[in-house]
């Protein structure tokens, strides 16, 4: 042990030297031991009952440690189950609330569809027009359209306008039980595009017929103007230049069928767009006009003129409307946060002349229900129909099985208790 210990520690022999003659098969050993640790001998080993005892008592406890985990793991397994249990319910509910919902809303439109006013005599003339035209519901007119059919296409058109307000929050134009009526009979709310998918469906059976997306005017005179538009428009864009129609969105999907948008070379000559807003140029003709007339209603004096009733006096007057109207065009996309060609500046120019400009769509006006009125008075909304009849048809408590709380046993700690020494020392074994 002596021995160990001293070449355990690698220390010079610095204190007493003994020497021992052991007797073993006729020889003599003589050893010598360094004693650097002489209270070594002041503490009593363990004997080997204690120690056996000891082991047995760290088997115990690492076996009651391998029980404690192993019934955790049962727990975990069982959380786990109650977990996917309650999820496959919550979601069972959600379909089951989804459907109640949907359920509720068509009990809701049929019976509106019931009542007796003029909403659903214009509709039910939609639906026939719809029977007789080949599932049409644009209802175009032209010069030789009956009265009837005028009556309808302007009231078509009133539901799109209406329905641009409900989705900016103004409600009081167009009731949900009436857009689900106009879904289910597959109306069409965005013309533009309407028109946009069908030339895009159009052009990609003629790609697959003919390999090419260059359409000659005679072939189809149609497909070839949207071809030419969308290629100018891009081409524009590219320029830098605001094209509201032609979003990334349709880009893409352009792009989805191998359209070839071609290379334009810089063009000398002014765009219509451009010439459209001359504004340095328009401004000054405008500024004239109402110096002249005292005012900037100019299509109302273009529709006289038009009837015979005078002349301008200059004949530039007559293309002021185009540039109002696109000046318009401009002021929502500037009111939205669009790209457009009009600034601040402009604006406050145009408005000091007296142009009246109209509120894009995501503006609410007042008393119509939409986030203004919503402003003036925080009310607390009683539980609406739906909401009533959801819960009528709906027991969550009874689909919703019970939950209990996952026991985890504690995990016991269990110590190797090393033997303790008199001076408080301790060894781990």
């Amino acid at each position: 042990l002596f021995i160990a210990d001293d070449l355990r520690f690698g220390r010079p022999q610095q204190h007493h030297h003994y020497r021992r003659s052991l007797g073993l098969n006729g020889f003599s050993l003589t050893s010598s031991f360094h004693l650097r640790r002489p209270s070594l001998f002041n503490h009593p080993l363990p004997s080997l009952q204690e120690i056996k005892a000891l082991v047995t008592s760290s088997e115990h406890e690492v076996h009651i440690a391998k029980e404690a985990l192993k019934a955790t793991e049962r727990g975990i397994e069982e959380a786990y189950e109650r977990n996917r249990i309650a999820k496959a319910t919550h979601d069972g509910l959600v379909v089951k609330l989804a459907n109640l919902k949907a359920q509720f809303r068509e009990q809701i439109m049929e019976d509106g569809l019931k009542e007796s006013n003029r909403w659903n005599e214009m509709y039910y003339k939609l639906l026939q027009w719809k029977e007789n035209h080949d599932g049409d519901v644009l209802v175009g007119v032209d010069k030789d359209s009956d009265e009837d059919t005028k009556k309808l296409s302007r009231w078509v058109i009133n539901q799109r306008s209406a329905y641009k307000y409900f989705m900016n929050g103004d409600t009081k134009h167009i009731k949900d039980h009436r857009i689900d009526a106009l879904n289910k009979m597959g109306f069409v709310w965005c013309v533009a595009d309407h028109v946009f998918q069908a030339n895009v469906e159009e052009l990609k059976q003629y790609h697959a017929e003919n390999e090419k997306f260059d359409i000659p005017v005679k072939e189809n005179k149609k497909l070839a103007a949207f071809v030419s538009r969308v290629r100018t428009a891009y081409a524009n864009k590219q320029e830098g230049r605001a094209q509201h129609d032609l979003t990334d969105e349709k880009i893409e999907q352009l792009d989805a069928i191998g359209f070839k948008w071609g290379f334009k070379k810089s063009r000398k000559k002014t765009s219509s767009t451009s010439t459209a807003f001359d504004y340095d140029t328009q401004i000054a003709l405008l500024q004239e006009f109402k110096n002249e007339y005292g005012h900037t209603k100019v299509n109302k004096l273009i529709k006289e003129w038009q009837k015979g009733e005078g002349e301008p006096s200059k004949k530039e007057y007559r293309r002021l409307p185009v540039f109002l109207t696109f000046a318009r065009k401009e002021y929502i996309s500037y009111v939205e946060g669009q790209p457009s060609l009009i600034d601040a500046e402009k604006v406050k120019a145009l408005t000091d002349l007296g142009v009246e400009w109209k509120q894009p769509p995501n503006v609410p006006r007042k008393n119509t229900g939409g986030e203004a009125s919503r402003k003036k008075k925080p009310r607390i909304e009683a539980p609406s129909h739906e909401q009533e009849f959801v819960a009528a048809e709906l027991d969550v408590e009874a689909e919703m099985p019970h939950l209990a709380a996952v026991h985890v046993p504690a995990l016991p700690s269990p110590a190797l208790i090393a033997p303790k020494f008199d001076d408080g020392q301790s060894t781990m074994i």
